[in-house]
C-alpha cells in the first residue's frame, strides 16, 4: 500500500521524533482531564470511595468485602495514596489520572514493544491519540473509582498476550528461549491475576484473553501448538495461583451478590452501548465506529491472523458473556464495566483509519473527523450534570439556622453529605433513616449492596422522634426511586412540615421544610 521509500521516510521520522509526538499527546490529554479534577464536586460512588478508603486496613479486608460488591484492594490502594497526596478532590482522583496518562503512554509505545514496522508504530500513536480525547477514558481519569486502574491492568496485560502470541507465531526458535515467551508469560499471567483483585467482572475478560489464546492455535503450524498450548496454560495457572488468595472472597460475595435485589434492569441497548465507548454515543459515531473496527480486524487478520484471533476474542466474548448473564441470571452491565476495551478498540480502529485507503489524505482526513467527533462527545460530556453534593452541603451551611435538622435517607444518605459537612462548622445534625451506613443483616430488601437497605414503614418513626426536637427540616436522599419509591420519609415530613424550596438537580437534591 506504501512504496518503500515512504515506508522508509516514515519509519525514519517516528524513530526521530517518537518521544516528541508521545509527549505531545500526552501534554493534550492532560489537557481535557485537568479541568474540574479538583472543584468538581465528588459524586455518590467517589463519596464510596473516600468512605471506604478512611476504613482501616482489617475492616477493609475483613468486614467490607461482607457487605460490598466491589473487592476491597482498589480501596485499600487509595488508601495508601491518599496517605501522601491527601484525601481532597484532587487526591482522591490524582490516583485515576496517573493511569490514566499511563495507559495514553502504553498505548503510544505498544507498537515498539510488539516490535510491529512502521504500520503498526504509526498505528500505536494514532490510537494513543484518540485515546488521549476519548470521553469515556477522561471521565474515568476524573473519577476516584477503580476502573482507570483496571484499563491500565488490562492493556498491560493485552500487550503482553499480543506479544507472547506474536513472538510463538513468527519466531519459533525464539519463543522457544526463555527470553522469548518467558517475559510476556509472566508479565501476562500476573497482571491478569491482579486484575481478579480489582472488579470480580475481571473473570469475565480473563476468559475472553484465554479464548483468544486457545483460539490461536487454530491457525498454528501443527508441530509447535502443543508447545504453544503448555506456554499458555502455565500462564493461566500463574493466573490462578496469584488470585487465589482472593478467591474464596469471591466466592463468598458472588453468592451474596445474587441474593441482592440489585437496581439494575436488562435494556435493548445494552446489547451495543459498549461500542458507543469509542468514537460516541450517536448513530453515526457508533456505525462509524464498527465499520472501522470491522475493516481494521480484517486488515489484522490478513497479515497475523493469531493476532486478530485473540483480538476478536478479548473485545466480543468478555461482552457478551457478561451480557448473557444479564439477560438469563442476574442483572450485571453497565457500560463503564467496558472501559478497558477502549485502548486495545482504539488500537484497531487506528488501524482501520490507516488502511483505510492507499491514499495519505484521505486517512488524514478521516483521522480528522474521528477525532472531531471524540472532542466533540468529550465536551458534551464535561457539561453533563453530575451529583453535586458539595453545593448541596454548602447550601445547606450557608441557611442553617440554630434548631434545623438534615434528615438522610437512605443509609448512604450520610456518605453522600459528611465528606463535605466536616468541613463546614455549625453544620446542622444529621438524623440518618434507617440508621447510618452501613446497616447490615436487617430483615428487609436491600438495594446496590448490603449496608444500604431499602425503606419500610416503620422508619417513619425515625422521622417523626427528629421532627419532634427539631424545626426545620433539610432532607437529602438518595437514589429515591430504588431506596424509597413509596415516598415514606418525604410523605411523613410534608404531612408535619411545609415544602419551601429544593436545591440542586435530578441526580442530587436536597429539599428544605419549615
Amino acid at each position: 500500500m506504501v512504496a518503500k521509500a515512504e515506508q522508509d521516510r516514515l519509519d525514519a521520522l517516528i524513530e526521530r521524533f517518537l518521544w516528541v509526538i508521545v509527549a505531545l499527546i500526552l501534554f493534550v490529554a492532560l489537557a481535557f482531564r485537568l479541568p474540574g479534577l479538583d472543584s468538581r464536586s465528588l459524586w455518590i460512588d467517589e463519596l464510596y470511595s473516600e468512605w471506604f478508603s478512611s476504613r482501616s486496613f482489617t475492616e477493609l479486608w475483613r468486614d467490607v468485602p461482607l457487605y460490598e460488591t466491589h473487592p476491597p484492594i482498589y480501596y485499600i490502594l487509595l488508601k495508601l495514596w491518599t496517605l501522601i497526596f491527601g484525601n481532597s478532590e484532587l487526591g482522591l482522583r490524582s490516583l485515576s489520572l496517573v493511569a490514566s496518562l499511563a495507559t495514553i503512554l502504553l498505548v503510544a509505545v505498544s507498537g515498539r514493544l510488539v516490535k510491529a514496522d512502521w504500520l503498526g508504530n504509526m498505528v500505536s500513536l494514532l490510537g494513543a491519540a484518540l485515546l488521549a480525547v476519548n470521553y469515556a477514558n477522561i471521565r474515568e481519569a476524573q473519577n476516584a473509582r477503580p476502573y482507570s486502574l483496571l484499563t491500565l491492568l488490562f492493556m498491560v496485560a493485552i500487550v503482553a498476550a499480543l506479544v507472547l502470541v506474536a513472538r510463538v507465531q513468527r519466531d519459533p526458535k525464539a519463543a522457544g528461549k526463555t527470553g522469548g515467551w518467558m517475559a510476556p508469560g509472566l508479565i501476562l499471567g500476573l497482571t491478569v491475576g491482579c486484575t481478579l483483585w480489582f472488579h470480580n467482572t475481571s473473570l469475565f475478560v480473563a476468559v475472553g484473553i484465554w479464548s483468544g489464546l486457545a483460539l490461536s492455535l487454530i491457525v498454528t503450524p501443527a508441530e509447535l501448538r502443543l508447545r504453544n498450548f503448555a506456554i499458555f496454560f502455565g500462564a493461566g495457572v500463574l493466573t490462578l495461583l496469584a488470585w487465589a488468595p482472593y478467591a474464596p472472597i469471591f466466592i463468598q460475595q458472588s453468592r451474596t451478590f445474587m441474593g441482592l435485589g440489585f437496581w439494575l434492569e436488562p435494556k435493548t441497548r445494552d446489547l451495543y452501548s459498549a461500542w458507543m465507548l469509542f468514537i460516541g454515543d450517536s448513530w453515526p459515531a457508533l456505525l462509524l465506529s464498527i465499520a472501522l473496527l470491522a475493516l481494521g480486524l480484517f486488515r489484522l487478520a490478513r497479515s497475523g491472523p493469531a493476532i486478530a484471533l485473540l483480538v476478536a476474542a478479548i473485545l466480543l466474548i468478555p461482552l457478551y458473556a457478561v451480557l448473557a448473564v444479564s439477560f438469563s441470571l442476574k442483572p450485571v452491565y453497565l457500560q463503564r464495566l467496558f472501559v478497558w476495551m477502549i485502548p486495545l478498540g482504539l488500537l484497531v480502529i487506528a488501524l482501520g483509519i490507516v488502511t483505510a485507503t492507499r491514499w495519505q489524505w484521505p486517512r488524514l482526513l478521516l483521522a480528522l473527523i474521528v477525532i472531531a467527533l471524540a472532542v466533540t462527545r468529550s465536551v458534551d460530556e464535561n457539561g453533563k450534570p453530575i451529583d453535586d453534593w458539595k453545593g448541596i452541603v454548602a447550601e445547606i451551611a450557608r441557611n442553617a439556622r440554630p434548631g434545623d435538622v438534615v434528615i438522610a435517607a437512605p443509609a448512604e444518605g450520610i456518605i453522600a453529605v459528611d465528606y463535605y459537612a466536616r468541613r463546614q462548622p455549625n453544620f446542622p445534625p444529621v438524623v440518618c433513616v434507617p440508621g447510618c451506613y452501613p446497616q447490615r443483616n436487617l430483615p428487609r430488601p436491600y438495594g446496590s449492596n448490603f449496608g444500604a437497605p431499602k425503606l419500610i414503614l416503620a422508619d417513619g418513626e425515625i422521622v417523626e422522634q427528629a421532627l419532634k426536637t427539631h424545626g426545620r427540616v433539610w432532607l437529602v436522599q438518595v437514589s429515591v426511586t430504588l431506596y424509597d419509591p413509596k415516598s415514606i420519609v418525604r410523605s411523613r415530613i410534608a404531612a408535619a412540615r411545609t415544602f419551601v424550596r429544593y436545591h440542586g438537580n435530578a441526580l442530587a437534591k436536597v429539599e428544605l421544610f419549615e
